[in-house]
């Protein structure tokens, strides 16, 4: 049909307009009698100069009283809360010790610390093996540099060591050593000693490899035990050592033989820990220390190593090669026989490296 203006005129003009601005453009044509909505808009457009861009789109009207209907969740079953055995499953403890440098001096270590030091670690281990009994054995993982030497191309110069290396195994590192071992022993079966020379045990350049003051201490240390039906000594008779612990294979080095660019050996310690871990037909974990830092990696989907932080602190080597420190921390963790390692604990050996707690009240947190 047609588009008429007097169509329109069938609706007050004002009701019109309101009405179609409020979006009834469709409803009016169907009432007016146009053909469709096209033509009803047209004819508005040309008698009222009104167009789509007019209309304002309708709000529905908010009810005054809104039901609300709360579906809940599905009934939740708990479960029950798992109360523990009365006799846990037996495990066995691992303590690595790495990288005492005892007769090394710095602003914050020397013999009278590293004294300190080891009771501090002897009691939160002690804690660890009664808060997790029954504990079979004690294993202890000694990973090299147990004393300083007397090297000075290796930092030992004088000042900076307490006295020669002779006296820093006999006089204070296998009596204080010996004195961990014999009061672990105390508490549990037996103490399996294992260790791996680092390279401060080297006396010269031009020495053989295997002539490396860590064994000579081992040695002495194995001597000084000999009478001790529970504490055993095992030194490695190459740069590593492979050990079983209730069917899982530990795989420890001292790390120097990982060399790498940028600080820390992370990309050279993984492709050598590839490597060994192929030519040696698998093991579970490694640990290695030397670089004074912490740091963990996996090998593979079956195994991981970890480095393990040292007892001296305020070495400078560290900070100049790796860019960074360590606290004096020590690690020890379980082992399970179906679990393979369990619980794993950093343990610290001085009040004076506690982590710095903030005081959030002083001053807005900005993020």
């Amino acid at each position: 049909m047609a588009v008429n203006e007097t169509y329109l005129n069938k609706i007050d003009k004002d009701t019109l307009i309101a009405r179609f601005k409020n979006g009834e453009g469709k409803i009016l044509a169907n009432e007016l009698g146009y053909k469709n909505y096209k033509h009803f808009r047209d004819a508005i457009s040309r008698e009222y100069n009104l167009y789509a861009k007019d209309v304002v789109s309708p709000i529905a009207e908010i009810p005054k009283e809104i039901e609300i209907k709360y579906i809940p969740y599905p009934s939740i079953k708990l479960t029950p809360f798992k109360v523990p055995k009365s006799k846990r499953d037996e495990e066995d403890i691992v303590i690595v010790l790495a990288d005492p440098h005892i007769g090394k001096i710095t602003q914050s270590y020397n013999l009278e610390i590293a004294t300190a030091r080891f009771d501090y670690l002897l009691d939160s281990t002690m804690t660890i093996i009664n808060l997790h009994r029954p504990i079979r054995k004690a294993h202890i993982f000694m990973l090299g540099d147990i004393v300083q030497g007397e090297n000075v191309y290796q930092g030992s110069k004088v000042g900076e060591t307490s006295k020669g290396v002779y006296e820093q195994i006999h006089e204070d590192a296998v009596p204080l050593i010996e004195k961990f071992c014999l009061s672990l022993a105390q508490g549990v079966g037996q103490v399996d000693v294992y260790g791996v020379r680092g390279n401060h045990g080297k006396y010269s350049r031009e020495a053989p490899s295997k002539s490396n003051w860590d064994r000579f201490f081992y040695k002495s240390l194995a001597d000084a035990t000999v009478n001790q039906k529970k504490v055993n000594v095992y030194p490695a008779s190459e740069f590593y050592q492979l050990i079983n612990i209730r069917g899982f294979r530990f795989f420890i080095i001292h790390g120097d033989q990982c060399r790498g660019n940028a600080a820390m050996p992370v990309i050279a310690m993984r492709r050598k820990m590839q490597e060994w871990y192929a030519l040696l037909g698998g093991f579970n974990y490694a640990y290695a220390g030397h670089w004074h830092s912490e740091y963990y990696d996996h090998i593979n989907s079956e195994a991981d190593y970890t480095i393990c932080p040292p007892l001296v602190t305020g070495d400078d080597w560290a900070v100049e090669m790796v860019g960074r420190a360590s606290q004096p921390r020590q690690i020890c963790f379980g082992v399970h026989d179906k679990f393979g390692r369990t619980f794993t604990y950093h343990l610290h050996t001085d009040e004076n490296f506690l982590p710095k707690k903030f005081n959030e009240e002083e001053g807005e947190v900005k993020l």
